[in-house]
């Protein structure tokens, strides 16, 4: 009896619809901001500028569309499965965008799980990224370029304030929605173990985030993985990429959650950190009492 090999296949439906589209400009003919982007900037606060800024250099795409008139249409994509979408939701209602469900299936998609995504276009991507750019590290020249090809001019990146490469818990938060992996397993009849890693093929933005972690007083230990899969057949090289962890126990950890947790969205990864803190107040009450009964 043969089996049936299912066709890959990727389904998208609008599950909700932004009511401020084509918008071709910023301002009305007093040149104030239009109701949306006066709503947008308000809405927006320096700490989600930050946090989002580490969220589209992890899991975020920045992307130009030629047009018929040779004018480049700006786009910056955000996509995250649905059990971890609260970042694709909020900037839907910061923004007024629509948010797409996508549901893949097929033996190259049978792990896969539904995902919400958006994509801000045009002037609101502009007034976007023009607002993450300061904060942005991975990505922020890919960013300029892209910023600069949809009319900004250069100078506008001339300001220290712009350029300078600035480190924050807000962004290290959502680069580590994006890409960090918050772990706390129990082996049998063995204790807890943690750990703290981000991944990046980038060398540079580890390296960076290594050096202010450090600053305060964190041990990090960062290595480097040269990733070979076999897939039908055939062994494949993927780009070299590098972990950073965070050495040291729970105590560790509970320090560095602490810095992080009042701007993490995701919430397993919330949980997790959530439960190792716990986990630290016990083993610290444990050690006050046995040191009472000395």
């Amino acid at each position: 009896m043969l089996t049936e090999i299912k066709k890959n296949t990727s389904k998208n439906k609008i599950i909700r619809l932004g009511t401020t589209r084509n918008l071709t400009k910023m301002t009305d003919e007093n040149n104030e901001l239009l109701p949306i982007f006066k709503k947008i900037k308000t809405n927006f606060s320096v700490a989600l500028k930050k946090y989002y800024a580490g969220m589209i250099d992890g899991d975020g795409s920045i992307t130009k569309e030629n047009k018929e008139n040779k004018k480049r249409k700006l786009y910056c994509k955000l996509e995250l499965t649905e059990d971890a979408a609260l970042p694709v939701t909020e900037l839907a209602d910061i923004f007024d965008l629509s948010v797409s469900k996508r549901v893949r299936s097929g033996e190259k998609y049978k792990n896969a799980k539904p995902s919400l995504m958006i994509t801000i276009a045009g002037l609101k991507a502009k007034f976007f990224l023009i607002n993450i750019y300061p904060y942005m590290l991975e990505k922020k020249e890919e960013c300029k370029a892209s910023l600069i090809s949809a009319g900004c001019p250069e100078h506008f990146f001339e300001d220290p304030f712009m350029e300078y490469r600035k480190f924050s818990y807000e962004y290290l938060a959502g680069y580590t929605d994006a890409e960090g992996c918050i772990g706390m397993y129990k082996y049998i009849n063995k204790a807890y173990t943690f750990h703290y890693c981000l991944t990046s093929t980038n060398f540079e933005q580890i390296n960076f985030i290594s050096k202010n972690l450090k600053k305060d007083g964190f041990k990090i230990k960062i290595k480097k993985d040269n990733y070979k899969r076999i897939r039908d057949g055939i062994e494949k090289t993927y780009k070299t990429s590098y972990q950073l962890y965070v050495n040291g126990s729970h105590k560790d950890l509970t320090k560095l959650y602490n810095k992080l947790l009042p701007f993490m969205k995701i919430e397993k990864k919330i949980k997790r950190m959530k439960n190792t803190i716990k986990y630290n107040e016990i083993s610290n009450m444990i050690d006050r009492r046995k040191n009472e009964m000395e």
